[in-house]
């Protein structure tokens, strides 16, 4: 009697652990929305989906991510998503404009940052890309968009399924 208590015992537990393995390995990762939403202080929220997007000029670049092949990325510039969101970098960023950040966040809520003078063509001008095709497909677990940035040594700053990119006035947060 008490053998087949114990087995008792010991199928339950093994059928909780396989019900717990099976449940976080089917799991699904946090669906990306279908747009993307650009919200910069004191303006109104811009959300840009897959046709807002595709309206708007294109770049290509050829780049890779840690060891895979070379790809063919295409997409829009960080740089023009922000002027349509109201952040124009058309002149030289001065004063406490240059205190400004732009954070990038995916749908897993990593996030990455760049100083709004990285992106200012008379400073930094590095290169940043809302992709949404690769190798001329669109992106499918990466996506629906990617953030891509080619210069990059290794490509901790590339965002798999971006959902929002904030412009924060850096002249006013509180310091410690």
């Amino acid at each position: 009697m008490a053998m087949r208590m114990w087995v008792r015992v010991a199928l339950c537990s093994l059928l909780l652990s396989a019900n717990v393995v099976f449940s976080a390995q089917s799991a699904d990762a946090p669906a990306a929305p279908a747009a993307v939403q650009v919200m910069v202080a004191g303006k109104p929220a811009l959300s840009l989906d897959a046709k807002t997007l595709a309206a708007m000029p294109h770049e290509e670049v050829t780049a890779s991510a840690h060891d895979e092949a070379a790809s063919q990325w295409r997409g829009v510039k960080l740089e023009d998503v922000l002027a349509r969101a109201g952040v124009s970098l058309d002149k030289p960023l001065r004063g406490r404009a240059l205190a400004s950040f732009v954070r990038v966040t995916a749908a897993d809520q990593y996030q990455v940052v760049f100083g709004l003078a990285d992106l200012d063509p008379t400073l930094g001008h590095t290169q940043v890309l809302l992709v949404d095709t690769r190798d001329g497909k669109p992106l499918d677990k990466d996506g629906p968009v990617r953030l891509l940035v080619p210069g990059d040594k290794r490509p901790a700053r590339w965002v798999r399924n971006v959902i929002s990119i904030e412009v924060v006035d850096g002249g006013t947060t509180n310091r410690p």
